[in-house]
């Protein structure tokens, strides 16, 4: 099986050599370091995380700051750009000149957020001034004199009219101007004697006039405008030379990428340390290593240091350990959809090597046309060669590669070549003219899967000695359902009851076994025969793989016909190579994406629900991680 053995491994080290020793185990990334630590055990992680974690904030700082300034290559086609250890020796020998340069630029960051302050100020005292460009009368004279008042204030516009007619009554000693009209406010200039003072204000305060204070301001309101612009290009200037000296410094951010994945590295380093139990000299550390590398990482280590203490043994019966698959290149990209439902149990199967052949089988018949199949080929493989991808990035693209080889085989038997607008026979029908055969070949191709489940869990009870089990639960079943299938053909009609109704009471001898009282273990042996719906719901489901491929074909075809409609002049020609490419490739994505998603559900529903155990933990190594450089020796 491809669950690879896990083995833990003891190790006794000197305090003093614990990061040589994690340096080994960080660069061949097979150990997962265990913490010893009981959960509620309060961690001090200390002043080296601190420092290192002041450090990465600067350092991601400075990397979003003057990237704007850098025209980087995409590493989705160039990828990750490698820097040697004598390189990062270098560098790390002269940080402290690197971090001199982001304390310049936090200093210009902060000047520019001081100008920015500067800035929102400024445009905010425009606006203020904006509906008094009119008025041609000095600000700074506004105010009062010994006899007089003058005040300038926006009223609602709705109410001008009625604050006009009240400051007319009784021949109150006041001017008022209208400056400007807004949509709803009325902005005026308001002069009055003194010895009216009351009276006015109270009419201000009736009618909600706003009263305005032009006391920072000299000139004219047109004036102070101009000042105030003057001022904004003066910001703008300061700004640009503040942008040009980032700038300049932009040079500096491969090495800030550099320094950063570097200190990314060495905080996890000192975090899976602080997994570890130890003494004023000495340390105790535990890891799960793969079998297959237990030799070289015994190896790696005793050359690192003679002072250490290591030893390998199985894990304990009772102990999860955490799951690494190794499969066959060809089985390798149909990982990604066990490991999107969940990984398996360490001690269970992996399904991966069982599953691959179904998927790959379901998700042509699904796709089932041979140009697609060409056209998804094509762009994944391109994907292949020239993206540098990896993880499950490359797992789904490789499964859509294979998909659409599938896809290819699939439309040739079918005859469907972008629908039908490539006209070739089928090697064996079109699913159109004779859908009966293809939803026949569903159910056969489900019921083959079903079989597969029922037997794969026979397997596992054996595997764990629990043979009575296997022909109890997993070998009667097979019987019984062998016998219903056989009901389907006329040859083995005739003989089909005897074994049918063999397993039906072997079924309803046996699956009560549990049960105390012999009315128990009769009843609930009768009652497992109901099971036999959800076997025939689980074959329906197969019919899925017809109804997805005629949708393909149906689609395709309409596709054409509307292209078709189009084509009767020149211009017609170009809408109609424009429908039909759209159209295709609208169809290839969205009958590819249907496809990803049914084949996944029939292996999560149909197939791993007879024997597959979840929960698996992914095995996650001491290794070195980089966001933007390849750390090569």
């Amino acid at each position: 099986m491809a669950i690879v053995k896990m083995k833990k491994m003891h190790l006794f080290g000197l305090k003093k050599e614990k990061y040589i020793l994690l340096d080994v185990l960080q660069k061949l990334g097979s150990a997962e370091i265990i913490d010893l630590k009981e959960e509620e055990e309060l961690r001090d992680f200390g002043r080296e995380i601190s420092e290192i974690d002041a450090k990465l904030n600067k350092l991601k700082f400075a990397i979003e700051l003057v990237r704007p300034f850098v025209k980087e290559q995409n590493i989705l086609f160039t990828g990750k750009p490698k820097i040697s250890k004598q390189d990062l020796s270098r560098l790390i020998s002269k940080e402290d000149e690197y971090f001199s340069v982001i304390d310049k630029l936090s200093e210009y960051d902060r000047k520019l957020s001081q100008l920015r302050g500067e800035e929102a100020k400024v445009k905010n005292s425009i606006d203020f001034l904006l509906p008094w460009e009119k008025m041609d009368i000095p600000l700074q004279e506004l105010g009062e004199t010994r006899r007089a008042k003058f005040v300038a204030g926006s009223i609602p516009a709705r109410v001008y009219n009625d604050f006009l007619t009240k400051m007319s009554e009784g021949e109150l000693p006041a001017e008022v101007i209208l400056i400007n009209e807004g949509k709803d406010e009325s902005y005026i200039l308001i002069a009055y004697h003194r010895d009216a003072e009351d009276r006015v204000e109270g009419i201000l305060k009736d009618f909600s006039v706003n009263i305005y204070d032009f006391a920072e301001y000299n000139g004219t309101p047109a004036e102070a405008a101009a000042k105030l612009k003057e001022k904004l290009s003066e910001i703008e200037k300061a700004r640009g030379k503040i942008l040009e000296e980032i700038k300049n410094l932009s040079e500096y951010l491969m090495t800030f990428k550099i320094l950063y994945d570097y200190y990314v590295n060495e905080k996890e380093k000192r975090l899976s340390y602080y997994r570890a139990q130890d003494t004023e000299s000495s340390f105790y550390m535990q890891a799960w290593v793969p079998e297959p590398e237990v030799e070289k990482v015994e190896h790696q280590l005793k050359n690192a240091s003679d002072a250490i203490y290591v030893d390998f043994e199985d894990p304990a019966e009772d102990e999860n350990f955490p799951v690494l698959l190794k499969n066959p290149r060809i089985v390798t990209p149909f990982e990604l959809v066990t490991e999107l439902y969940s990984l398996p149990d360490p001690r269970g199967i992996d399904p991966n090597i069982f599953m691959a052949p179904f998927y790959f089988v379901f998700f042509g018949m699904m796709v089932s046309d041979a140009g697609y199949g060409l056209v998804l080929s094509l762009l994944s493989g391109f994907a292949m060669m020239k993206l540098k991808i990896s993880g499950m990035a490359r797992k789904l693209v490789e499964l859509l590669f294979l998909g659409g080889i599938s896809t290819f085989i699939w439309g040739a038997v079918f005859g469907s070549w972008f629908g039908d607008l490539i006209k070739l026979p089928p090697l064996w029908l079109n699913p159109l003219d004779n859908p009966l055969a293809v939803m026949y070949l569903s159910f056969a191709l489900g019921l083959i899967q079903i079989y597969f489940g029922i037997i794969l869990s026979a397997y596992k009870n054996i595997r764990n000695g629990k043979m009575a089990d296997a022909l109890m639960d997993q070998g009667l079943w097979l019987i019984f359902l062998s016998g219903l299938v056989m009901f389907a053909f006329p040859q083995t009609a005739g003989f089909a009851k005897y074994i049918a109704m063999a397993g039906a009471i072997g079924l309803v001898l046996t699956q009560g076994r549990t049960q105390r009282s012999i009315i128990k273990k009769f009843t609930s042996g009768l009652l497992s025969l109901y099971n036999v719906t959800g076997y025939l719901s689980d074959v329906l489901s197969y019919s899925r793989l017809l109804a997805l491929g005629l949708a393909t074909g149906v689609i395709a075809m309409v596709i054409n016909t509307m292209a078709r409609l189009v084509g009767v002049n020149l211009i017609g020609y170009i809408f109609m190579f424009a429908i039909m490419a759209g159209g295709h490739l609208f169809n290839v994505a969205v009958n590819a994406l249907g496809a990803y998603v049914h084949s996944s559900r029939l292996q999560y529903i149909e197939f791993f629900s007879k024997f597959y155990d979840g929960g698996g933990k992914p095995f996650d190594p001491l290794r070195v991680k980089t966001n933007y450089v390849d750390m090569n020796e």
